[in-house]
């Protein structure tokens, strides 16, 4: 292991970070249709609106839904799994020696959660570790469960939700968390930092006021209903940041040395950005032993090398994001110690729209329709993915629980479209039909780059495509210099919650990334945040793919599939939202 990852570290060093999209698998069994209840509203029907769940995760069932992983849905009538008021037993005390290694898809751009970009593909994981949350979403019931807190309960129109935290929990310097830790734990996102890029500054804005009961219960007023509000407090937001340690130490350490700052069940031994974070074991955790004593997140280079370090026991736990290794791990086995996300329109072509007043030529819808009659989806995944992937030009999958063959028809390839529109702005306006486009260099991404690059020229597109550099370099031009034309990206839609991701297509939504504004899209965001069964979220979703093949924001070209796989003798890994694991149960079977 050792002389392996001292070759790591010099890989590294040479080539850098490198990473690709992301996605989900339908091997769940999803049996939901889209009249069923929404996740985490109860409904009587798939027609009338019903109260969401308590959160508490004992009275209010907790409807399924196919999430990134996929299982059979909860009806709404049945009971919701019990509030986890006990860890599992799985060890009286940390075992000394034990370690497990995760190679992991990208790296976190720091520590704090206020500052990296979220979800289980860039640093969500490795922060569970030091931080918990106060929520967790439970992919087997397929509802939100109480993990820091004991519950949160929405009203009638969902507008104001209160949260009931458990009580006796501290930090290790005996600092209790209570409703003032909360309080301003989320408003750290909205602080006036440029450090702060996490998505969840969109959403956390919402919040009005924070009326403060007791130390133990508050509400949020939000400014608008939102029907998964927990999805918040089982993200990010939901992390809690110790005040006295970011008094006593200042902003700047939350991010790179937080000992003492979280109240996950690890804490911080080694950042070494673009080496390894290591995390090890605290002895006063509050839910109990933590079994595994070390917990290492490493980045590989690529898909296939972190899946070649893993069937080479150099891994203990591996993210996979690219569809041929996962179909290689498939095919092996290894995909059944695990867990499969889905999200649909996780390979997009992000298009700056006028981001920050720019004039890119992307600025004029008829190119930005172009560059979808352009992309013809299964040349990309025959290139990419050597047909292995999932190619789509529609926002969902037809492996989604909202998928209709009417409401969301692909946008079918035109080449001879694409070159009338193209021509159309040259003519018009003198433009020479140069385009910029930056990805990344995982391999397949290289290959997808290339292979678009061709289509596009084919179109009439003067393409310069910069893909040298990593997926940290490529997030800082689109979110810190928004200086693109057209990237790699992807929106990561998930079914348990769509609003989320999506929230950044808002005119107003502080994570807008391209500057696009279309008052129709707006109304539909709003009536998809306030839906409260899948009737509701579908027809929303219809109306914003409708405005979509209209406005032309972005393009898709794929459903991915995240692929989270680890050794038949590493035990309790629990999965949440947005391809995240949680730790705090782990521990290693050594029968």
């Amino acid at each position: 292991m050792r002389s392996w990852l001292f070759r790591l570290l010099a890989l590294l060093m040479v080539f850098g970070l490198v990473a690709a999209a992301c996605g989900n698998d339908d091997d769940d069994g999803v049996q939901t249709a889209p009249d069923e209840p929404a996740p985490t509203q109860a409904a009587d029907d798939g027609d009338e609106p019903a109260p969401a769940p308590s959160g508490d995760g004992e009275e209010d069932a907790a409807p399924a839904e196919p999430s990134d992983d996929g299982e059979d849905a909860t009806p709404a009538d049945e009971e919701a799994a019990p509030a986890e008021e006990e860890m599992t037993d799985a060890c009286e005390a940390t075992v000394p020696g034990t370690e497990i290694t995760m190679g992991m898809f990208s790296e976190t751009a720091g520590l704090d959660p206020t500052v990296s970009s979220g979800s289980g593909t860039t640093g969500m994981i490795e922060l569970m570790s030091l931080y918990d949350t106060l929520m967790r979403y439970d992919q087997e019931t397929k509802g939100y469960v109480p993990h820091l807190a004991e519950g949160v309960e929405p009203n009638d129109d969902l507008t104001e939700w209160t949260l009931t935290l458990r009580p006796g929990i501290t930090f290790s310097d005996g600092t209790p968390l209570d409703t003032s830790v909360v309080q301003s734990s989320m408003e750290r996102f909205l602080r006036d930092d440029p450090s702060v890029r996490n998505q969840s500054r969109a959403f956390v804005a919402w919040i009005e006021e924070y009326e403060i009961h007791d130390d133990l219960t508050m509400t949020f007023h939000l400014s608008r209903p939102w029907g998964t509000f927990q999805y918040a407090l089982a993200d990010e937001p939901g992390m809690m940041i110790n005040p006295t340690f970011v008094e006593a130490n200042g902003q700047e350490q939350v991010n790179l040395n937080p000992v003492g700052a979280g109240l996950g069940p690890y804490n911080i031994e080694r950042y070494a950005p673009q080496e390894e974070i290591v995390v090890k074991a605290k002895d006063d955790y509050w839910g109990g032993p933590v079994c595994i004593e070390t917990i290492r997140f490493v980045r590989i280079p690529g898909a296939p090398a972190t899946y070649e370090a893993f069937q080479n026991d150099e891994l203990d736990v591996a993210f996979l994001r690219e569809p041929r290794v996962i179909f290689e791990a498939r095919e092996n086995g290894d995909g059944e110690n695990g867990w499969t996300f889905l999200q649909n329109s996780g390979g997009t072509v992000l298009i700056n729209n006028g981001v920050r007043g720019s004039t890119p030529p992307t600025t004029d819808v008829r190119l930005r329709e172009a560059i979808a009659y352009a992309l013809d989806t299964d040349v990309l995944d025959e290139r990419a993915n050597e047909g292995t992937g999932s190619p789509t030009s529609s926002m969902l999958s037809e492996k989604s629980l909202f998928w209709d063959d009417e409401l969301f028809a692909p946008v079918e390839p035109d080449i001879e479209r694409a070159r009338q529109l193209v021509q159309e702005v040259k003519d018009e306006t003198g433009w020479d039909g140069s385009i910029r486009m930056i990805c990344h260099n995982a391999p397949s991404r290289i290959d997808w780059a290339i292979a678009a690059e061709a289509l596009l020229e084919a179109a009439g597109f003067d393409v310069d495509l910069d893909n040298d550099g990593t997926v940290l370099d490529m997030v800082g031009a689109v979110l810190v210099q928004a200086d693109f034309d057209l990237s790699c990206w992807g929106f990561n839609v998930a079914d348990e919650t769509p609003f989320i991701p999506l929230l950044q297509f808002h005119s107003e939504a502080s994570n807008n990334r391209i500057g696009y504004n279309d008052p129709e899209m707006d109304a539909a965001l709003e009536t998809l945040a306030g839906a409260t069964n899948n009737d509701q979220i579908q027809a929303s979703l219809a109306e914003m793919w409708r405005v979509w093949r209209q406005s032309w924001p972005s393009v898709i070209y794929e459903t991915t599939e995240e692929l989270l796989i680890w050794k038949p003798n590493v035990k309790g890994i629990v999965p949440t939202q947005a391809s995240g694991l949680m730790f705090y149960d782990a521990y290693i079977d050594e029968g």
